[in-house]
Order: structure tokens, then C-alpha cells, then sequence
């Protein structure tokens, strides 16, 4: 950890409405904290950062990512939702092994420092042994990034090459009751790795997909959840169509489940009922605009219908074996999508919009103190707040597309890029400097994900896609067709 770093003459967005914003101001890291935030700030024996040409914002915050996937980059590019269950989590993960997991999540939260996020929750669903958790976690660790290690419960498939599938029972048993092994190995890695409380990576749950499987499974698996006491749930719910037979919020209200620990993720299918329900809990969503309008989740216009109740919200990237590991295509997308449908009304009453209700500000918000509100981490992190952690990005303005700045907001918003990523700090150590990560070789990890990714092509071209594809089709569906139940193998 750096001992004293002065920030000096930048254009400061503090995201703290008591402190506001600065055209010309220095902001000062004692110890790893944000000391003060202010113009013309004196200090001795410091390491003097020159801002002058550059935005100064809080770190970006993702509340929604699953890290693992990054050697399996553009396979999901033209993907639904259903084929990404039957490609992503029918087979793919199926061939995951531990030094696969901790690539995927090393290089991934490389990607996302890169791109300015210094906070990430990995909702991470390939814990198919206990070594696969030490991996995640220990890659999360290894990274540098802040963040919440959320612990998945889903089960993914074993293949043996040469030997048959009973079709319906994988299918059944990957949405089948949580094995008691998962439960005893999550209470294993919160004693490991997370016996402080208050420390740099927290703990969180993720549970099953709670659309796809009898309620009751559901709640016997956060019944036990709860008992591990995470800081979050990382909750998949209102996917679009799959919520609109299972009603989760009022399940789920009834058995007092929610609570300021619920992030539900995605959220598009929830009524207003349902969400004024969230918000009354003290419950937060998180949209990750890209996927749920590529995938068929939805609209993604869950963060403007939250805020508009007074509730939590935030942005996340998803899957970057879909779309790439930054937030500002996910802040451009939420903010343009929903004024598109403002928009759209004024057409149909016959006359041009006269305004833009939803600014820039309102999305980089999103991206930094909200994303750490809708997961208990802003007394932390999220704000330029002297007393919080000095997690900070810094943008070049020097840039051709960034040239000439004159709405900094706009500027992050619509013109930024991870290559305008020019400073990071995270805790006060400074992770990536003029636009180079700190203390990587690239050249190393690179060969060590390329060659994952070959592996994990070359053995899943065994799996019997064409057999176990429609059967997925129809549990998403609620219709299992007989005449698919038949035997399959992997080749």
C-alpha cells in the first residue's frame, strides 16, 4: 500500500453530494484512504500524480459478473438465453478445471481493472469441486480488485467422453435439490478466506436459478443459505418470460426472505408491484443492459423504474464471453435505452421531445456510489469521501476521442474507452499507470488463457449439443417433450 499520493489539478467528480464537484482540485491518499478532497492542497513527503487534462472519479463499480468465462470470449456473441444455458452451462463448464477457473478469474479482473472497475461482485457458478471455490477465490485475491466472492450453488454437469447421458436426469439433476456437500464447502471458504469481516473481498451466496425449479427447492436452499450469513445474495430473477409463471417476489415476501442482502440480478420481468416490494425490503437490482436486450431478458430499464421508487439499483457487464469487460457500454446502453422510451411516448402524443430527463450523471452514478450502495459496500468505497478507501480512476482527456472535454460526464459516458483508462488506484495502490497494468505479464497470462481456451473448445465438440439442446428449450419452456428423452453420448 502507497503511504501518501497526491492527485493534483484534475477535474474531480466526488459522486458525494456534501462535497460536489471540482473543475481544478487535488484529492489526497494517506495510507490507502481518501484524506481530503479539495483545490490547492499542500502536502510533504507524497507521490505526486499530475491530473491536470484528466476526470477523477471513484473506482467503477460492476455488482453483477461472472469472471470465469473470460477464455471463452465471443462464444456467446449470438446467443439467447436458452442457448446459453445449454452452450455456457450444459457444457462448457462441464470441462472447468481449478487452474481453468483461477485464469478465467484472474485475467477477467485483470480486464475489468484495466477498464477502470476497481469493485466487481463474481457470481461464481463452476464450483464444481472445492478446488474450483480455492481457485476463484484465490485468483480474486491474487487480481487486486475490491470486491464479493458470491459462492454459487448450481450444480454443473460431469461428462465422460465414450460414455452415455441419461438425458432427463442431467437436466433434472443440474436444477435438482443443492448437494449437502456445497453447503458444508461454502461454510469451508467463508472460515478460509473470509474470517474478517470487514475486508477487502467479502463473502456472498449464490443461489440456483430460482425460475427454473419448484419453489419449495428454493426455499430449503436459502433456508440453509442464510445460515452462512453472506454480505449479499446474488439472486438470477425476472429473466423476462421465465418469471412471468413463478411470481418469486411475493414467494419469496411471504417467507421473509427479503431483506437489504437481496441483489436481484437482471429483474426486467418484475411488475412495479413486485419492485415497490423490493425497495420496501430494503432489496437491490442490478441490469447488465447488453445481455438482457442481446439474450431476451427483457428491456432493461429496471434501474430507471428502481430509482423512480427511491430504491437501489446498479450496473454489471454479465458475461464477457458475450460482450466485452468494460462499463461504458453498459452505461451508454441503460441511459439510451430508456430514453428511447421517453421518447417513444412523446411521438405518440404527436409532438418532439422538449427534454432529457435522464442525464449522463444519473448512469456514471450507476457505475460508482449506487453499485456500492446495492451491496452494502459504500461506506467503503463508491465515493471520493475522505474516510473511504482510496479506490480512484483517472481518464485522459488528451486523447483523440476525449479532446476537447467539456462535460466530463458526457465525456465518460459516451466517449471513453478502456484505452482512456490513464490511472487506478485501488486501497491506494496503484494498479494500472499511464494506461499500463502495474507489475503484469500480459505475455504470460495470455499463453495461459489461449491454451485454456483450446482445451475447453476441443473437449466440448463432444458433448451431444443437438440431443441436450431441445431438452433445455423445453424446461425453459415448462414442457418436457417425451420423444426427446432418449439416449445420448459423449462421442
Amino acid at each position: 500500500m502507497s503511504g501518501r499520493i497526491l492527485i493534483k489539478n484534475g477535474f474531480v467528480l466526488t459522486m458525494d453530494p456534501d462535497i460536489g464537484d471540482f473543475d481544478d482540485a487535488d484529492v489526497l491518499v494517506i495510507d490507502g484512504k481518501i484524506a481530503e478532497v479539495r483545490p490547492h492542497i499542500v502536502a510533504d513527503d507524497v507521490e505526486v500524480i499530475d491530473a491536470k487534462g484528466m476526470i477523477v472519479t471513484p473506482g467503477l463499480f460492476d455488482a453483477h459478473r461472472h469472471c470465469w468465462q473470460t477464455q471463452l470470449r465471443t462464444t456467446a456473441t449470438d446467443w439467447t438465453l436458452s442457448q446459453y444455458f445449454v452452450n455456457m452451462r450444459a457444457r462448457f463448464s462441464a470441462f472447468y478445471e481449478p487452474e481453468d477457473v483461477y485464469i478465467g478469474n484472474y485475467v477477467g479482473l485483470l480486464e475489468a481493472l484495466n477498464a477502470g472497475v476497481t469493485s466487481c461482485v463474481d457470481h461464481s457458478h463452476i464450483i464444481n469441486s472445492p478446488e474450483h471455490a480455492d481457485a476463484g477465490v484465490e485468483a480474486f485475491q491474487a487480481s487486486g480488485v475490491r470486491g464479493i466472492y458470491c459462492y454459487g450453488f448450481f450444480k454443473n454437469p460431469k461428462y465422460k467422453i465414450g460414455e452415455p447421458i441419461d438425458l432427463p436426469l442431467l437436466v433434472g439433476d443440474m436444477f435438482g435439490d443443492v448437494e449437502q456437500w456445497r453447503y458444508k464447502d461454502a461454510e469451508r471458504v467463508k472460515l478460509k478466506y473470509f474470517s474478517e469481516s470487514a475486508g477487502k473481498i467479502r463473502f456472498g451466496i449464490a443461489p440456483n436459478e430460482l425460475e427454473f425449479r419448484p419453489y419449495p427447492e428454493s426455499r430449503a436452499e436459502f433456508s440453509r443459505a442464510r445460515e452462512l450469513d453472506p454480505i449479499i445474495y446474488s439472486l438470477h430473477a425476472g429473466m423476462g418470460q421465465l418469471e412471468k409463471d413463478v411470481r418469486l417476489v411475493k414467494l419469496m415476501q411471504a417467507d421473509g426472505f427479503l431483506s437489504p442482502k437481496c441483489l436481484f440480478v437482471h429483474a426486467a420481468g418484475f411488475t412495479d408491484e413486485e419492485l415497490q416490494i423490493l425497495v420496501d425490503h430494503g432489496c437491490a437490482c442490478a441490469s447488465s443492459p447488453d445481455t438482457e436486450l442481446g439474450m431476451g431478458m427483457g428491456f432493461p430499464l429496471v434501474s430507471q423504474r428502481i430509482m423512480k421508487l427511491g430504491g437501489k439499483t446498479s450496473l454489471g457487464v454479465d458475461i464477457v464471453s458475450n460482450i466485452a469487460g468494460d462499463l461504458f457500454a453498459q452505461m451508454r446502453l441503460n441511459l439510451q435505452v430508456q430514453r428511447a422510451v421517453e421518447h417513444s411516448v412523446d411521438f405518440k402524443r404527436g409532438y418532439m421531445p422538449g427534454d432529457i430527463p435522464l442525464k449522463a450523471s444519473d448512469v456514471v452514478r450507476l457505475a460508482t456510489i449506487d453499485g456500492a450502495k446495492a451491496v452494502g459496500l459504500d461506506d467503503v468505497t463508491g465515493s471520493l469521501t475522505p474516510g473511504k478507501d482510496a479506490d480512484i480512476t483517472l481518464f485522459d482527456c488528451h486523447t483523440i476521442n476525449m479532446t476537447p472535454m467539456i462535460d466530463p460526464y458526457g465525456a465518460i459516458v459516451f466517449n471513453a474507452n478502456i484505452h482512456d483508462v490513464h490511472t487506478v488506484l485501488v486501497c491506494g495502490d496503484i494498479v494500472k499507470r499511464h494506461g499500463k497494468l502495474v507489475g503484469v505479464d500480459w505475455e504470460h497470462w495470455r499463453k495461459k488463457i489461449v491454451a485454456s481456451s483450446e482445451k475447453m473448445m476441443s473437449q466440448s465438440r463432444h458433448v451431444p449439443i443437438d440431443k441436450i439442446g431441445p431438452l433445455f428449450q423445453n424446461m425453459f419452456n415448462y414442457n418436457a417433450d417425451e420423444q426427446l428423452r432418449e439416449d445420448a453420448t459423449v462421442k
